[in-house]
């Protein structure tokens, strides 16, 4: 197959949507035409009269769907304020191919921050290959048939990555027989959290370089290193932005800033053991993170913070002696079992997820 490479920008120019489309202008003009805005789950409202009437790419701008694309066919249809359409510039152009081969590029440059944002200027130059006809024209045909094949492979695509997500999710609770004793506490008694320090960025690494490793969202490795450790010892860390949730025990002197929380225990339950404490509340955080998980489980930008968290009044059971004392060696036992269990669902997902990487030839 032949193609051509072209920039976003060759191929297509920018329409901002309508910032009138608020709330209250829905309410005060309602009607049939859905406005889509930056939300890209649910309708945002409806009004009386259309803005467009033909097939269309658009791509939030803000939010925490930022860069997320979809392709709207209503018959009838207004743009708000957190939109911008994709107007092809030719009309040999078949959308819904545009929308599979964009979609990756347009998360990789969203803009992150306390809002995630993408603007047109951030991806117009990136660069797109097009199928060709002999002659040299854009490829219509192969564009329709590629994009028949991208939406097969995402339907199965999508069945195996909603099984990865429920396999994520399960927790799983042993030996609740007569032979253990359980206590719930809730975790709010449990721990504390601390936040970290949001004025260790790798600027600041730089400026007091060290020794000390000093860990961000990033769930496996340090952001830098720096002369000094706030924590020395082993504890419990989630990450509260990126990849939201995924709890990381860290032993040894280390630092975190303020993508990162460390949990500590409170006095009297220095007898729960941390690993058994992990593997009990990563389902959890993780099955109330919010945010945007996006395009084959990647590029996601999800949160969660101490205040979430509380008001979930998470019961923790943990395993008790006859005389009452919480039973260390028995919750270390079953830390064991949770880890034989999360290491086959860490294979399950890694298989799954190397089945999802099909690409269309």
């Amino acid at each position: 197959m032949s193609e051509i490479i072209k920039t976003i920008d060759e191929l297509f120019s920018p329409l901002n949507g309508d910032s009138k489309y608020t709330k209250s202008y829905c309410q005060e003009h309602k009607g049939e035409y859905i406005v889509y805005t930056g939300t890209t789950l649910g309708i945002f409202g409806k009004v009386d009269k259309a803005d467009f009437s033909t097939p269309t790419l658009t791509f939030t701008t803000d939010g925490e769907n930022a860069g997320t694309i979809e392709y709207i066919t209503d018959n009838g249809y207004c743009i708000g304020g957190h939109r911008t359409i994709l107007n092809p510039k030719t009309d040999d152009l078949y959308l819904p191919y545009f929308k599979f081969i964009l979609q990756p590029l347009f998360y990789k440059r969203v803009k992150k921050g306390d809002v995630p944002s993408l603007r047109f200027d951030r991806i117009k130059k990136e660069k797109v290959a097009i199928p060709i006809r002999g002659d040299g024209k854009f490829d219509l045909e192969k564009q329709i048939d590629l994009a028949n094949k991208y939406t097969n492979i995402e339907v199965i695509k999508n069945t195996l990555l909603k099984k990865v997500k429920l396999l994520q999710k399960y927790r799983i609770i042993l030996d609740f027989n007569e032979e253990i004793n359980f206590k719930n506490i809730g975790l709010n008694e449990i721990i504390k959290h601390n936040n970290g320090n949001a004025s260790y960025t790798r600027e600041w690494c730089r400026q007091h370089s060290g020794k000390i490793p000093v860990y961000s969202a990033n769930n496996s490795l340090p952001i830098d290193y720096m002369n000094k450790g706030d924590y020395s010892g082993r504890f419990l860390t989630y990450s509260k932005n990126g990849c939201a949730g995924y709890i990381t025990i860290i032993d040894g002197s280390f630092s975190v800033n303020g993508d990162r929380c460390v949990m500590t225990i409170n006095p009297g339950y220095d007898r729960v053991d941390l690993d058994y404490l992990k593997y009990y509340l990563e389902p959890i955080f993780r099955a109330n993170i919010k945010g945007r998980i996006g395009i084959n489980g990647k590029n996601e930008y999800t949160k969660l913070n101490s205040t979430m968290i509380k008001k979930l009044n998470i019961q923790v059971p943990i395993p008790i002696k006859s005389n009452g004392e919480f039973d260390l060696n028995e919750q270390k036992r079953l830390a064991k079992k949770y880890a034989t269990i999360e290491l086959i669902k860490k294979n399950l997902y890694e298989q799954i997820n190397q089945l999802t990487k099909i690409s269309v030839l």
